[in-house]
């Protein structure tokens, strides 16, 4: 009977060994996925890319900024000035020409997929969110001389004729909205407008990508030619 007892006992000792030292553990592997998960990034079923967690959204952008001002002075190589609008600006969607992309999502996405299936879902959201009201345009050494200006430098009514009497000619104006950029950070979304004066402009949306550490233009998509 004794010897029946002893047995019990140890076994239960046993198990409740067992127990405090296999939930800690698990307790640890648990806190330790959670953490991996956390800083380096969930793969998925559905994304298999790894998620950068080292960018600086301003820094891209001011590359990306610079990679098409870059690309404007390509076609105009008599450009030696630029001009560019110190607020962010986004395209107006639909008949009235009174309502931002942010405002009717659905048919931004739409739109865009029909020219530019290429684009993320969620590179236009990000682009969507980052564009809900005009902020200053964060831009520095974009390569070239410019000037930022605002409504009150260049008032409407007499809107080329302020530019050509304060800027040199020949000159350019650009616009530019945020820039959206998917969770991988390698790809980017942004809408960009070019004029110089008249009947001299255009706009339209870009879509770029990263390639080894650089951006390059992926696609574009024209809105308007004036």
């Amino acid at each position: 009977m004794l010897r029946h007892g002893i047995r019990v006992a140890v076994a239960i000792l046993t198990f409740s060994i067992g127990i405090a030292i296999f939930w800690p553990l698990r307790l640890v592997q648990r806190l330790e996925t959670a953490l991996v998960d956390r800083f380096y990034g969930v793969v998925t079923d559905h994304d298999l890319r790894p998620i950068s967690l080292n960018f600086d959204a301003a820094t891209d952008s001011n590359e990306i900024y610079r990679l098409l001002i870059q690309d404007q002075l390509k076609s105009r190589e008599e450009l030696k000035f630029i001009v560019l609008w110190a607020e962010t600006t986004t395209y107006n969607m639909l008949v009235d020409d009174s309502q931002p992309e942010w405002k009717h999502p659905e048919a931004f996405h739409n739109m865009v997929k029909e020219g530019m299936p290429e684009a993320d879902a969620q590179t236009l959201d990000n682009y969507l969110l980052r564009n809900t009201s005009p902020e200053q345009l964060k831009i520095w050494n974009p390569g070239v001389n410019y000037a930022l200006v605002t409504e009150s430098d260049l008032p409407d009514d007499h809107f080329w004729a302020s530019c050509y009497e304060k800027f040199p000619t020949p000159s350019i104006l650009i616009t530019f909205s945020n820039v959206g950029f998917n969770n991988q950070h390698d790809q980017a979304f942004v809408y960009m407008t070019q004029a110089c004066g008249g009947l001299c402009g255009g706009g339209g949306y870009v879509l770029l990508k990263k390639v080894n550490g650089k951006w390059e233009i992926s696609k574009e998509l024209g809105l308007f030619v004036s």
